[in-house]
């Protein structure tokens, strides 16, 4: 999907999503701030409506805290849906966001896609993606999410990589799901 499309999906969705409260916004800055322990996504749907726009807007901050923007963008991974997905997609394809940010942009759209549509939205990150820190994500999330479909995929990429060591925990994750289907058998 083109970044343009991203855009155009975001904003139809924008229309339909209330914008936060200032102390509905404040809440999720104060949420995302805690470093220590790992929010639920329960947490930002008690704040009530506004809360998923008010995510979605600090996981595209581009000047924001980069571990800020991860915090958001795996908050709405766990919230789920439509919008969630297009804001990491829009993540995603931003090039200029720090390294990190684009993982758990990669992470939560594994997540998002789920088995039957994660090989379609990563494999290209996989193959294509400049940053090899980034492409390693992938493997990792695609060989999590979507090992049948992934994995031969993800072991010829790992045989060009310049530092294949990169996707060990990939391919250690796709040959413990070769194995267990092999019991299946």
């Amino acid at each position: 999907m083109s970044l343009e499309a991203v855009v155009l999906a975001l904003s139809l969705t924008a229309q339909a999503a209330p914008a936060p409260s200032p102390e509905v916004r404040d809440q999720v800055r104060a949420l995302l701030g805690n470093i220590d322990t790992r929010v639920p996504p329960e947490t930002f749907r008690a704040l009530g409506p506004g809360a998923e726009e008010a995510l979605a807007d600090f996981a595209r901050e581009e000047q924001g805290s980069p571990l800020r923007r991860v915090h958001a963008l795996e908050a709405l991974a766990g919230l789920g849906g439509a919008r969630a997905e297009a804001v990491h997609r829009e993540v995603l394809a931003r090039s200029t966001a720090p390294r990190a940010v684009r993982r758990a942009a990669v992470r939560g759209l594994g997540r998002l896609a789920g088995p039957r549509r994660a090989a379609a939205e990563l494999s290209p990150v996989l193959e294509q993606d400049s940053d090899p820190v980034v492409r390693a994500t992938a493997a990792e999330a695609l060989a999590a999410h979507a090992p049948a479909d992934a994995c031969a995929r993800i072991r010829a990429r790992a045989l060009v990589e310049p530092a294949p060591s990169r996707f060990h925990r990939a391919l250690t994750t796709c040959d413990r799901a070769s194995r267990a289907g092999s019991r299946r058998r």
